[in-house]
């Protein structure tokens, strides 16, 4: 996109971060928005609505801008969405696990469905097609689930997961400071995305199991313990395919340790703006991540920099997490 459409470095900055500030904002918004329109409609129209978004962003530098503030609000409210329908049934961290590591599967077609794409236009609209067909895969689920009562569109108290939600801000400035910079430091990025993409869909049979037995608080602290692990710069430059797995495995059971931990210690009235507020705190985390890893990339050298600094902001979290277990 850069190279076809002469893009500078700032321009093609400004893409990530209107996605970004849309997918804050969504998550801000989220708990009136799907609470006034209803659960199951709110997300099914977000999900369906993102396959013609993906597709029309390739038409100009200026469509894109808006359509990825546009696509970052709907990738909130089907992220709440989805899981405040799951919580609100009652089902198990295993169905939050598989729901969330989802993402995995993305992450290992996106590259197979930009194969040999050299125009903006024609990979946008892949993307859009790929994603408009992945999304009906979740329109028989729709009978099954319930519209969640009154008292769970509540606001609740959010005190006892305060630090729960510093913990969840910093994992998102962590772990985007290790998506973005690890290629530029490894630079083998089809092997990298392949494994984590891999890993991710482990997610709800590893993770699941894990937190349903230890609780949500307990099974974040190992979550973030096997992420830092994971991006640990040695691990990275010398082993990555297990740095890649380890971290692809972790780092969506962060999410699924979380969700456990807002059901476990918050009434149902808490759960969609504790959802709401820990979205829109990694949102926050990863708009910041990047710059602060890219800081210390420059103050290095080299990108090896800003892998430290992603593991320092990803210990802050097991620190701030750890500190926080009753």
């Amino acid at each position: 996109m850069q190279a076809v459409w002469g893009l500078s470095y700032a321009e093609a900055g400004f893409l990530g971060s209107a996605n970004t500030l849309g997918y804050f904002l969504g998550a801000l918004s989220s708990p009136l928005v799907l609470g006034r329109v209803g659960y199951r409609l709110g997300f099914y129209g977000a999900l369906l609505l993102q396959g013609p978004v993906l597709a029309l962003t390739g038409t100009g530098y200026l469509p894109a801008l808006l359509l990825r503030f546009v696509q970052g609000v709907l990738g909130a409210w089907i992220f709440v969405g989805g899981a405040a329908l799951l919580m609100a049934l009652g089902h198990s961290g295993r169905a939050l696990g598989a729901y969330y590591g989802g993402v995995g599967l993305g992450l290992l077609l996106g590259p197979w469905l930009l194969l040999a794409v050299q125009d903006p236009a024609v990979a946008w609209v892949r993307l859009g097609l790929g994603a408009g067909a992945l999304g009906l895969f979740a329109l028989p689920a729709l009978p099954l689930l319930q519209e969640p009562p009154p008292p769970v569109r509540g606001k609740g108290d959010l005190g006892p997961v305060r630090a729960l939600l510093w913990a969840y801000g910093l994992y998102g400035a962590g772990y985007i400071g290790y998506m973005t910079f690890v290629t530029t430091a490894v630079g083998d990025w089809a092997l990298l995305f392949g494994l984590l993409g891999v890993g991710a869909l482990f997610t709800g049979l590893f993770w699941g199991p894990w937190v349903e037995r230890v609780g949500g608080r307990r099974g974040l602290v190992h979550v973030l313990f096997l992420l830092f692990l994971g991006s640990l710069p040695p691990l990275a430059l010398h082993l990555l395919p297990l740095s890649a797995f380890l971290f692809g495995l972790s780092f969506l059971g962060v999410i699924t340790a979380i969700t456990q931990a807002f059901r476990a210690v918050l009434p149902p009235s808490a759960w969609p703006r504790a959802m709401g507020l820990s979205t829109a705190a990694f949102a926050l985390g990863q708009a910041l991540g990047p710059g602060l890893s890219g800081l210390a990339a420059e103050a290095v050298g080299s990108g090896v920099g800003a892998l430290w600094a992603s593991a320092g902001l990803l210990l802050l979290a097991l620190g701030v997490a750890w500190l926080s277990r009753p």
